[in-house]
């Protein structure tokens, strides 16, 4: 039998990696946490400040690798989409317009996992999970300043 303080600290890391459980919805578990980060930006406009990223990023490693057990990048830990989402508008104006082509954009390159995403995936444990979603993040934010920059 488990000690109750194990039990619980099981619990937070369940709640934490899987976004407030949104992990074990139904298709597509990623997508659904990068829409809950997208309406948690729109009413909290400094949650993708990069202090909150690396807050959310640091105990992230530590809850994965508690809560993942013996498998590689299991679906229903969500966490690390929602980081990415964050680093994907960090430093930009956080309109409507903007939260959605981020999202799409962060989607498409977590996804399609263009090179250099797809080897940094392979990096180990929950250092791979989430790295590969902030380096999405990073593409897609890279690409939401270049669409502002020719359209300017």
């Amino acid at each position: 039998m488990r000690k109750r303080s194990t039990a619980t600290k099981d619990r937070a890391c369940e709640w934490f990696v899987t976004c407030c459980y949104v992990g074990y919805l139904p298709l597509a578990p990623g997508t659904w946490a990068s829409v809950l980060t997208c309406l948690i930006l729109y009413f909290i406009s400094s949650f993708n400040h990069p202090v909150i990223i690396i807050l959310l990023a640091v105990p992230a490693v530590f809850a994965i690798e508690r809560a993942r057990g013996e498998e590689a990048d299991p679906g229903y830990i969500v966490i690390d989409e929602m980081i990415g989402m964050l680093v994907a508008t960090a430093g930009h104006n956080l309109t409507i317009l903007n939260i959605v082509k981020a999202f799409i954009l962060f989607r498409a390159f977590d996804i399609l996992k263009p090179y250099p995403i797809k080897k940094v995936e392979r990096l180990s444990g929950a250092y791979g999970i989430i790295a590969d979603d902030v380096m999405a993040g990073a593409f897609a934010s890279i690409v939401l300043f270049l669409g502002a920059y020719v359209l300017t």
